[in-house]
């Protein structure tokens, strides 16, 4: 199975406040976390925005360092029969970046990048702490999950060879 990664960098000011977190996550995009794409968005009703969640096994001690200092959540974290952590993180990407993330699909393997985005609980869900999203400025496809490599023999591209002395 290809190891996941993820990291975050705190961006501060001069005076030490936190400006911002810059997320780098690589995962595989799972059932249930497939992009959709909404675009009827912005004042003009015009804007296009893509949502999906990115998984990552095996890696809630990285994770924990950014939700401790955040004080937030992610989207899910579980454990899987194996006993390794599941962690679901929420994801969007706008305008051309959202067409790129409309063609990810179940089972790709992807880079996602961007700013850690901090969405607080609605009327509906109040009461509960934050979740950190990542608002994307790059999601980049780096292949399939579980697609082993093709077995090419070393013979197929070999000419005969009778008649040769």
């Amino acid at each position: 199975m290809p190891r996941d990664y993820f990291s975050f960098e705190t961006i501060r000011d001069h005076e030490r406040n936190v400006i911002c977190y810059f997320i780098t996550a690589i995962g595989t995009i799972e059932k249930d976390g497939v992009p959709h794409l909404k675009t009827d968005l912005g004042e003009d009703g015009n804007q296009k925005m893509a949502f999906g969640k990115v998984t990552l096994h095996n890696l809630d001690r990285t994770i924990s360092h950014l939700l401790a200092d955040t004080s937030c959540r992610i989207f899910s974290h579980d454990t899987d029969i194996k006993g390794e952590s599941v962690d679901v993180i929420s994801f969007s990407a706008r305008e051309w970046r959202a067409e790129e993330a409309c063609t990810l699909e179940e089972g790709d393997r992807v880079l996602v990048e961007g700013r850690g985005y901090i969405r607080k609980p609605d009327a509906m869900h109040e009461g509960s702490r934050s979740e950190m999203r990542i608002t994307a400025t790059g999601i980049f496809r780096l292949g399939r999950a579980g697609m082993g490599k093709k077995h090419v023999s070393f013979n197929n591209g070999m000419l005969p060879q009778n008649g040769i002395k």
